[in-house]
């Protein structure tokens, strides 16, 4: 009976333990997709696509009222590659300054410095999935979606 838990255990260790986790291969580009309506009512009216390579980089299209923002850093200063996009108000005066503008929306995507991001979602939402953002006091809604490619 020793020999068959000291099997078991020997087993149950070999299975917790080991190497590291598969890492996806670093994507060469990540395209991101803007997408404005309007309402919701009607369907989508503009849309824009920015591409990101592992530069830095800070991209914005203005929508109606919202204006999209998307920023990659390729962690080549501090060791932190990440994605960062962010809807704000756009009929605040870029003279205003950024203190003053509504930030409606905004998320960080903290990335593997060597690998990924890995496409997770269906549909064609890449490794973000398919997210709104909406303005205050507006019918207008703004969908975006980053991929891996």
């Amino acid at each position: 009976m020793r020999k068959v838990w000291i099997l078991l255990l020997g087993l149950l260790l070999a299975a917790c333990g080991g190497g590291e986790a598969d890492v996806a291969p670093q994507a060469e580009s990540i395209v991101c997709t803007a997408a404005y309506r309007s309402s919701t009512e009607v369907g989508i009216e503009q849309e824009e696509t920015f591409t990101f390579t592992d530069v830095d980089d800070e991209l914005r299209a203005t929508f109606g009222e919202m204006m999209f923002h998307a920023a990659y850093d390729a962690g080549g200063a501090d060791n932190e590659r990440n994605l960062r996009v962010w809807v704000t108000d756009a009929s605040a005066s870029l003279s205003t300054g950024a203190a003053e503008t509504a930030v409606y929306h905004s998320t960080l995507f903290q990335l593997e410095t060597n690998g990924g991001p890995q496409n997770q979602f269906v549909g064609g939402h890449g490794f973000t999935g398919l997210n709104y953002s909406y303005a205050p006091d507006s019918t207008a809604e703004l969908q975006y979606w980053c991929a891996a490619e």
